[in-house]
């Protein structure tokens, strides 16, 4: 399959990054002791043919050399020292994971400008939750209010993590979400137009600039553009890679 096909049937990019999530996933919980990754599809010629393969996403490329960041959620100041990007599908359980891990964190470098968050909300799970659609959703109701209540925006990331589902269930309600977003202080009037779907476009080709910049699997964390692969499971690495950044370590 060539990579123009690939690019040009989102659809089936998707159902092929979901297979090999989940084949992944089987295999490492397996392994004692061993943090899951998250898992990358990339093509592999053999004789007679192309085949599939699946990779750790740590044999991913190590830096992105421009990241996309049109569509993202951004919090923090453009001149601090570090640019963390995060991409992330909010029925993803390991970016999930990765948020209440160092949620906490990732706002603490921000409000102390050590870092600049850009978020990529992508929907490529969609699939997940038995024909809701619940990746989008969420994603449409983040980028609402981060548009109409930017410092809000953070912490309803957090909330909606923190009440996050398990992928293959139908997700969250939209009442459900709305719920979480008022116990963060979003106001009334912009929970009203998260059923409007009106920001399903961004979500969209924040998914599609992931790709084409690169982006085949999440969590991914980049730090000033290189992909952090610490342990993204626990409290400290993280932070702990950002103050080095920061510190031109």
């Amino acid at each position: 399959m060539s990579k123009n096909n690939q690019q040009s049937n989102p659809e089936s990019r998707r159902q092929q990054l979901r297979a090999a999530q989940e084949k992944a996933a089987k295999q490492e919980r397996t392994r004692k002791g061993v943090i899951i990754g998250v898992v990358a599809l990339i093509a592999v010629a053999i004789v007679g043919g192309v085949s599939w393969a699946v990779v750790s996403l740590n044999q991913q490329k190590q830096v992105v050399d421009t990241v996309d960041a049109t569509y993202t959620v951004v919090v923090g100041n453009a001149d601090a020292p570090v640019t963390v990007d995060i991409f992330q599908d909010f029925i993803c359980p390991y970016c999930g994971e990765f948020e209440r891990a160092n949620g906490e964190d990732v706002a603490a470098l921000a409000d102390a400008g050590t870092a600049q968050v850009r978020i990529h909300p992508m929907n490529f799970l969609d699939d997940a939750s038995q024909g809701t659609k619940y990746s989008t959703r969420a994603a449409n109701a983040l980028i609402t209010v981060y548009k109409a209540e930017p410092d809000k925006a953070l912490a309803f990331n957090s909330a909606l993590y923190a009440n996050q589902p398990a992928e293959n269930t139908t997700g969250l309600s939209d009442a459900e979400i709305a719920k979480i977003a008022t116990s963060v202080g979003v106001s009334s009037s912009v929970i009203a137009t998260f059923t409007d779907l009106s920001n399903v476009s961004f979500a969209d080709n924040s998914t599609q600039a992931a790709f084409a910049d690169g982006i085949t699997g999440t969590p991914t964390i980049l730090i000033n553009g290189t992909k952090f692969s610490g342990n993204i499971l626990t409290a400290g690495p993280f932070r702990q890679a950002v103050e080095a950044a920061a510190a031109g370590n």
